[in-house]
């Protein structure tokens, strides 16, 4: 009798898998660049559309952005892309290799600042009473 396949769904997705692959060379080839607009610039996720035409690549740079330099960090990144995207195409084994597009992940620098908030919400003002029983 032959075997039945398992109607479970697979544990990742071909897209998931790929855009792992892509993380993974893109950030390696990125530290490899030496380019020093891209310090302490991590590759925080890949989306890559089901079709496998497009990769977005998701990167946070905070410290540049602290610093006023998040838009040098960006050029970088575009000056590298192609040079990052024939890595890509080499690496990837697919019919179809996606495009890589850069896009800043805001969402760490979100948390951050929602954290910060919360955390002066917790102090008392200096010049407020605290409240104490009596």
């Amino acid at each position: 009798m032959a075997r039945r396949r398992s109607s479970s769904p697979r544990r990742f997705s071909r897209t998931d898998r790929i855009g792992e692959l892509v993380r993974e060379i893109v950030a390696s080839e990125l530290e490899r660049i030496g380019d020093e607009r891209l310090e302490l610039v991590t590759v925080t996720a890949v989306r890559v559309d089901a079709s496998l035409e497009r990769a977005e690549v998701f990167y946070s740079a905070l410290s540049a952005q602290q610093e006023g330099r998040a838009d040098q960090v960006a050029e970088a990144l575009e000056e590298h892309r192609w040079k990052v995207q024939q890595l890509v195409n080499r690496e990837v084994r697919a019919r179809r290799t996606p495009q890589i597009e850069f896009s800043e992940d805001s969402v760490l620098s979100s948390a951050l600042r929602i954290d910060e908030i919360l955390r002066s919400m917790e102090q008392p003002a200096a010049d407020e009473p605290e409240h104490g029983s009596d």
